[in-house]
């Protein structure tokens, strides 16, 4: 199997991947919203697993709300509702009869959620209140839909907190970017942390941050984002609180998600011409055990290699042995490498006289001859090897993909080739957003939130003074 060229072909190479490696099946019935098949799933368990216990060690409790939001509970905050008008699915017929008020398919949670917080929230000593939700969200996106980089029906967790002063509602917010900061080097990804222009905050929201991911086409793909939405919701909402001097207060609010665009994000950041490489403490099946052997010698080699899984398992390893009868050792090497797995441990007869076992890496392909009873610590040095140089790798494209253009001709000509972030001066106004949109198919993505950033020279796009540096790039 030949992939296309993943650097002058992403798409193309990208769609085939995730074929290849059964992460999505897209021969679902309904446009943009495909099957995520059990190994795509089974990575973003993991995902979800590692920012579970992100949030529960910060005292976030878990809990599912109703996938149906009354139309006029959106209506109830205006900015929110009108935000969201463009992507909402509608219910309005249960068989033959009409609803008597249209529902809304989940786009988002805060509505249904606001209204039982209104109902829990009676006095200071309920708060901080932290609650998470790991659901399924629909957004009819009119855009293209390509599976998990912008699907109309995905995956996400949703944290929505309430506080009692807006510091505190401050504080939270940088609490949730180290959440998902934990989550994203677990994954080993590279990222800019943006505070996203005024014009394109969260609907309802005082401000929106954003984590946007580089992909080897010069294209960014937001995997997460974070919301400071003040009291504008409790209002709507009517969230109170009796404070310590018996004075009732909307509480200030925030919230924060992460989807499957995740899984799409490692997949093109991590990947190469062979196929996935799955970062070693997400992936669902850290070593693949592949017994070579003959008709003659075979039970001796499959035993040897049921041992050697115990081993590896007893060691907290996620391993996997290949038993299937059928197919080659050569075959399932190269399945095993499209799909990523970050260890292949080969053992044949040889080896077992040799009481070794051939340990090859996924992400260099570095073949390593290591003694049975050093499998399982030598692994593990190999998966932190391959942790820190993924890492490495993914912190290099980000730095690649980042250019600084002197002026605007320049800027657009780079969107026109290489594409990337464009590091530049910009006045603020939303019409030299909507030019250089229209000029170059790039968004003004914001400013740094994580490192402070002056403008030092005027706006790049209309020649007046800058009030702030942004990046610009292509999003998914």
């Amino acid at each position: 199997m030949k992939l296309p060229e993943k650097e002058t072909e992403f798409l193309k190479w990208y769609s085939e991947v995730i074929s290849y490696a059964n992460i999505v099946d897209n021969r679902s019935p309904v446009k943009g919203a495909n099957v995520l098949m059990p190994y795509g799933y089974s990575i973003w368990e993991s995902i979800r697993n590692k920012l579970d216990a992100e949030l529960k060690k910060t005292g976030h409790k878990n809990a599912y709300f109703p996938l149906f939001i009354p139309e006029d509970y959106l209506k109830r905050e205006s900015e929110h509702f009108k935000g969201f008008i463009p992507e909402v699915a509608w219910v309005t017929h249960a068989g033959d009869r009409k609803l008597d008020r249209k529902l809304a398919l989940r786009p988002t949670s805060e509505t249904i959620m606001y209204e039982m917080f209104h109902l829990w929230i009676r006095s200071h000593v309920d708060l901080p209140f932290k609650i998470n939700q790991f659901c399924n969200i629909i957004r009819f996106d009119t855009k293209e839909t390509k599976p998990l980089l912008r699907d109309r029906e995905f995956l996400w967790s949703e944290g929505h907190t309430c506080h009692a002063t807006a510091e505190e509602a401050e504080e939270q917010v940088k609490e949730s970017m180290v959440i998902y900061e934990n989550v994203y080097r677990e994954a080993c990804m590279s990222f800019l942390i943006l505070r996203r222009p005024k014009y394109d905050t969260f609907a309802g929201a005082i401000y929106s941050i954003a984590y946007d991911s580089p992909l080897p086409d010069g294209r960014t793909l937001q995997i997460g984002t974070t919301h400071n939405l003040g009291q504008g919701f409790s209002k709507a909402f009517d969230i109170t609180f009796q404070d310590k001097d018996k004075q009732n207060r909307n509480v200030h609010q925030t919230c924060y998600g992460l989807s499957t665009r995740l899984v799409a994000a490692i997949i093109g950041l991590h990947g190469d011409e062979k196929g996935l490489i799955i970062p070693p403490f997400i992936a669902p099946i850290q070593i693949v055990i592949i017994p070579i052997y003959k008709k003659d010698n075979k039970d001796e080699v499959i035993e040897a290699a049921e041992q050697i899984l115990k081993v590896l398992q007893k060691a907290g390893l996620r391993v996997e042995l290949d038993k299937r009868e059928g197919y080659t050792p050569g075959w399932k090497f190269n399945e095993w490498e499209v799909r990523g797995v970050p260890i292949r441990l080969e053992i044949g007869p040889k080896d077992i006289q040799k009481e070794q076992v051939v340990l090859v890496r996924r992400d260099n392909r570095e073949k390593a001859f290591v003694p049975m009873k050093d499998a399982a610590k030598k692994s593990k040095t190999i998966l932190k090897n391959m942790h820190k140089s993924l890492q490495k790798r993914a912190d290099k494209l980000l730095k690649d993909s980042i250019s600084h253009p002197k002026d605007y001709e320049e800027l657009k000509e780079i969107q026109k080739t290489k594409r990337g972030f464009c590091r530049a001066n910009w006045c603020g106004d939303e019409a030299c957003g909507e030019k250089v949109k229209d000029d170059t198919g790039a968004d003004i993505r914001g400013t740094r939130e994580d490192i402070k950033e002056e403008p030092d020279g005027n706006c790049i796009i209309c020649g007046k003074k800058a009030k702030e540096m942004v990046y610009i790039a292509p999003a998914y």
